[in-house]
C-alpha cells in the first residue's frame, strides 16, 4: 500500500488505521500519546519531507539524576532506548537540552531535559502505520 499523495489524505488514514493525531503542521503530523484519559502528549511525529519519516523523541531530565553531566544524561537515552531503535533501523537525528522553565516566572527553571530524537524513513503508509505503532510502544521517559 502505497502513501497518501497529501497531508490530509495521509492523516485520514492514519485515523482509520486507530492512529490518533494531536495536532498537524505544514510538513509534519504529532500523533496523540495518552498520558492519562484527558491528557496527551506527543513525543511520536510523522515527518513528511522528500521521504516520509517516523521521528520519536525520548529523554531524562536532571532532577532524576541531580549529580550526573549533561553527556551522562544523554548516554543513558542512547543506552536505554537507541539499541532497540538502531535495532530497527532508526538512527539519531538529534539531541538537545531543553529548560523547563515556570510558566509564573520565566526566570526560575524547574528542570532540564536531555533529549534524543530518532528518526527512520518509512515511504509506504503500512509502513509508517507500523512504525508509529511501534514508536508508541517505545518508553520515552528514561528514569531511575
Amino acid at each position: 500500500m502505497s502513501r497518501p499523495a497529501d497531508l490530509s489524505s495521509l492523516q485520514s488514514a492514519l485515523h482509520q488505521a486507530g492512529v490518533e493525531v494531536y495536532r498537524t503542521d505544514d510538513r509534519e503530523i504529532h500523533i496523540a500519546e495518552r498520558v492519562r484519559f484527558h491528557i496527551m502528549d506527543s513525543g511520536v511525529r510523522l515527518r513528511l519531507e522528500e521521504h516520509a519519516r517516523v521521528s520519536f523523541t525520548a529523554r531524562t531530565q536532571r532532577s532524576d539524576f541531580p549529580n550526573e553531566l549533561a553527556e551522562q544524561l544523554f548516554d543513558r537515552v542512547r543506552s536505554m532506548v537507541g539499541q532497540s531503535a538502531g535495532e530497527r533501523g532508526y538512527a539519531e537525528a538529534d539531541a538537545k537540552t531543553i529548560k523547563v522553565l515556570d510558566p509564573v516566572d520565566a526566570s526560575r527553571v524547574l528542570d532540564v531535559w536531555h533529549e534524543v530524537t530518532y528518526e527512520k524513513d518509512a515511504d509506504e503508509l503500512s509502513d509508517i502505520i507500523d512504525e508509529i505503532r511501534w514508536a508508541l510502544t517505545v518508553d520515552k521517559y528514561v528514569s531511575s
